[in-house]
């Protein structure tokens, strides 16, 4: 009886009744005709994370800047995390990005689209046993019956031994076991795990091939690393193995919190016979933190969640924009020259992927999206504005869609002149922006309306707008306009210069008189251009409110 003989009877034991054969999986999943394909491959346990967009623009432009496919494949082996719904707010996010998808579960109510499917690896459990199995007859994997409390005991003993913790070696009775105690086991209904039976050497150093790292050294993976959990679910380690070999996966693009496994990988990747994809470690999104620097955390950062974005106003033009920026050292002086050209067009270079995790820079994100806002035309800003408030900010939408010619104006004051003020980053803007317009929210903001310049009383005030409503002329060019208002304030003893103000004959500046108009008419010291602002209000307007 050879050797091989006990590992086959033991795999026909362990899995009596599997359908495939690697042979006929490699019939069912052929070869690609195209050179590039990459996928993104999430868990649906939580929200979309900025960092999971990262990843899959990244691995979405390798693949279609070479022509290639890019496909969503959903790694939900972690059933006790998964949430309900989580697919679709993935593959939502991600429409919102334009990030285009070939394959994957992204067709009506999550129906696969691709020939590669099933794309969620809960639905292909008979494609990992096969391959276990074959792993299993040929002496590379074996069923671990170990309790909890005999793990515990190793873990106490290799820790006492100054030994690495984990089953391994002669740490992992199972490991050696006969067939008959194999079939023992079972008998008497104890629970196991299928284990890989590591060969390597934990005195050797394996080197393996990183796109962007080259080539990197590390310790020989020598661990017995669990393949398939009690519940016949796979381990991360030999799904997305599977799963990328069988799919066709050119470009495994992942974290670079995955390098520690990559001798597993690769010894994995070899025992099944397959040939290894190139893979490429990015490094991840990090965020400022007493002094020090973190990865983003879902449960600390609320900028974490892409709908974060989202509920603030951010365009996803400029989103891109931004991690492209990180993605490519070329790529801001590229827009720079190119401002209004599509993104997809930028030949995005491998080679180029910082090696560090990057910062993720809020004052360098709103920059981008400043001049994202800025380019638009006013149209533009008004009805995409108003598609957002829709969305975050009702009752910002009910006014906006009340006062359509009023809100308009309002938006337009001093864009794309000499003196625009670049006032909106984001579409959480406009309300600070309007809110002066309309007279509803006015009359909130005048309860928390600062007080006005103590030089200005109550006096000087009516005396003031009595005289300058009667010379008020809204179609007047702003220079004049505010010469005037100089020669009326002065009228009313206040400096229209700094060295009139030096003489001491004056009870203010104009400055205190401009701002006692902007209190009166706008509630609020932070305005668009006064001269601007009086005219979209209109004389009406003025009045009623400079007059109570």
């Amino acid at each position: 009886m050879s050797h091989s003989h006990p590992h086959l009877a033991l795999a026909n034991l362990l899995f009596p009744s599997i359908a495939h054969t690697s042979e006929s999986l490699e019939l069912l999943y052929p070869a690609r005709s195209v050179s590039t394909v990459t996928r993104f491959g999430p868990s649906p346990t939580g929200f979309l994370h900025i960092g999971g967009v990262y990843t899959s623009l990244l691995s979405e432009r390798i693949a279609h800047l070479n022509s290639g496919i890019f496909y969503l494949r959903v790694e939900d082996t972690d059933d006790k995390r998964e949430i309900e719904n989580g697919v679709y707010m993935i593959t939502e996010g991600l429409a919102k990005f334009g990030i285009t998808i070939d394959e994957g579960p992204i067709g009506k109510d999550g129906a696969d689209v691709g020939s590669y499917g099933p794309y969620t690896q809960s639905k292909r459990g008979s494609i990992y046993q096969t391959y276990v199995k074959e792993l299993v007859a040929r002496g590379m994997a074996y069923p671990c019956f170990l309790s909890e409390s005999e793990s515990v005991a190793i873990r106490e003993e290799q820790t006492l031994a100054k030994q690495p913790l984990g089953i391994y070696g002669s740490y992992s009775p199972w490991r050696v076991a006969t067939l008959e105690e194999v079939t023992e086991a079972l008998s008497a209904g104890k629970k196991y795990v299928l284990r890989f039976r590591a060969h390597g050497n934990p005195n050797k150093r394996a080197k393996l091939h990183d796109e962007i790292r080259g080539d990197i050294e590390m310790q020989d993976n020598f661990m017995d690393t669990v393949l398939l959990k009690q519940t016949g679910i796979p381990t991360y380690h030999l799904a997305h193995v599977v799963d990328d070999h069988l799919m066709r996966t050119t470009h495994v693009i992942r974290a670079e919190e995955w390098i520690p496994s990559f001798a597993l990988h690769i010894q994995l990747t070899e025992a099944l016979g397959f040939q290894a994809p190139k893979y490429i470690h990015i490094a991840p999104l990090l965020k400022a933190d007493g002094g020090g620097k973190r990865k983003l955390s879902k449960r600390k950062d609320p900028e974490a969640n892409v709908e974060f974005f989202f509920e603030q106003g951010y365009t996803v033009e400029a989103l891109v924009d931004y991690m492209l920026g990180i993605m490519d050292s070329k790529y801001e002086a590229w827009r720079l020259e190119n401002p209004t050209v599509n993104y997809k067009t930028y030949p995005l270079v491998i080679d180029r992927l910082p090696l560090s995790g990057a910062l993720f820079d809020i004052v360098k994100l709103d920059s981008i999206a400043n001049t994202v806002l800025t380019r638009l035309s006013t149209e533009e800003l008004q009805s995409q504005g108003l598609e957002w408030a829709q969305k975050y900010d009702k009752e910002l939408a009910r006014l906006m869609e009340q006062y359509p010619e009023m809100t308009y104006k309002a938006l337009d004051i001093e864009r794309h002149t000499e003196k625009d003020p670049r006032r909106f980053t984001k579409f959480s803007d406009l309300r600070g922006q309007l809110q002066f317009f309309y007279e509803e929210t006015f009359e909130s903001l005048k309860n928390t309306a600062p007080s006005l310049p103590e030089c200005v009383t109550p006096e000087v005030q009516k005396a003031f707008i009595e005289d300058y409503l009667k010379a008020y002329d809204s179609t007047m060019d702003r220079d004049v306009w505010f010469e005037q208002l100089k020669n009326i304030a002065h009228t009313h003893k206040f400096a229209r210069t700094g060295d009139e103000w030096k003489t001491g004959e004056y009870i203010g500046r104009v400055g205190d008189i401009a701002m006692m108009l902007r209190l009166l008419l706008c509630a609020s010291a932070k305005t668009p251009d006064l001269c601007y602002t009086m005219r979209v209000l209109g004389r009406e307007t003025m009045e009623k409110r400079l007059k109570r």
